[in-house]
């Protein structure tokens, strides 16, 4: 093939010996198309050196090239697999992600919700802490999909943690353990309170004594700070609101001269960093790259799925590793 120039839509079609307009789905819109339609398409494209105009289909069609993201900490390991995975889906679609980080602020979270809906095609909140009222308000003016926090009216992809979570404490009782603790994260997040409501309906049924330490803001410091109460508890097993606290709390065992899991016993969740962590960190796989997919296909759907109420849920699995032993 002679051309000069950028490879164009009908240079792609011609090469891959598709129509035009199937090259364009595969830039637009995939899900329409067969996965080895969508591969070959790309290969070909890649070849070319062709570069979908985004921009130039969203000022034609009127629609924004962008979505929107917004996450309450970007820092988090978990967070950042979300934004990984839904910019990878994104990308499939020839969608960009506009990213904002609310640093925990349930008034920055609004601000940035009201600087990302005009120039987006729908927003993704990650986790948020805004009223349920605030995001009806939102997904009044543009499609929203909530990931961890489900709001009437409003789709969303929530983890389901509680098959999980009564695994791990039948588990502890089977050890032996008769006093566990649950270090909480965010008071306003609903992660948080799903998932404390399952350790404390699996432990009540087990007659297990639970204590609950104060809230954190589920950080690594936080899980240090909170290694003393756990020694004053005297519990012999933790679980804490997610893999960053459960590593923060076998630094300030350790510290205190208590190891992990000959004296106390750590359970995490999210399975993000759970692996670095040593001992192995036991925890909840939470599954956050397909959450983030998920969320994306949702938002995406051009059959209209994003103004579906129900939820979908990603069911979490244990992953048992060296954190967790007799007491």
């Amino acid at each position: 093939m002679n051309r000069t120039g950028p490879a164009k839509l009908k240079d792609v079609a011609e090469a891959a010996g598709v129509s035009i307009s199937t090259v364009s789905r595969v830039f637009s819109n995939p899900e329409l198309l067969s996965p080895t339609t969508v591969q070959h398409v790309r290969e070909v494209a890649e070849r070319l050196r062709f570069t979908p105009n985004v921009l130039a289909r969203a000022l034609i069609t009127g629609v924004p090239a962008n979505i929107g993201l917004i996450v309450p900490d970007i820092t988090n390991p978990y967070m950042t697999t979300v934004l990984k995975a839904a910019q990878g889906r994104s990308r499939l679609s020839g969608v960009g992600v506009l990213v904002a980080d609310t640093d925990e602020s349930v008034v920055f979270e609004r601000q940035a919700a009201a600087q990302l809906a005009p120039q987006s095609r729908g927003l993704i909140l990650c986790a948020p802490r805004m009223s349920s009222t605030h995001i009806r308000e939102i997904a009044s003016i543009v499609p929203v999909v909530l990931i961890n926090r489900v709001v009437s009216g409003v789709p969303s992809v929530v983890t389901d943690s509680g098959p999980a979570i009564g695994e791990i404490i039948a588990h502890l009782a089977e050890l032996g353990h008769r006093r566990v603790a649950y270090l909480p994260g965010p008071s306003r997040s609903w992660a948080n309170r799903q998932r404390l409501k399952a350790v404390a309906k699996r432990t009540g049924g087990l007659g297990i004594d639970l204590t609950v330490l104060n809230e954190t803001a589920a950080r690594y410091e936080d899980g240090i700070e909170a290694a003393s109460a756990v020694v004053e508890a005297s519990v012999t097993a933790v679980i804490a609101f997610d893999d960053i606290l459960a590593s923060g709390i076998i630094q300030g065992l350790r510290r205190t001269g208590r190891s992990v899991p000959d004296d106390v016993s750590v359970i995490g969740h999210d399975d993000v960093i759970a692996a670095l962590v040593q001992p192995g960190l036991t925890t909840i796989a939470a599954y956050s790259d397909r959450v983030g997919r998920l969320a994306v296909e949702r938002l995406l759907d051009p059959d209209g799925e994003q103004h579906r109420e129900a939820s979908i849920a990603v069911r979490a699995d244990l992953v048992p590793r060296e954190s967790v032993g007799r007491p």
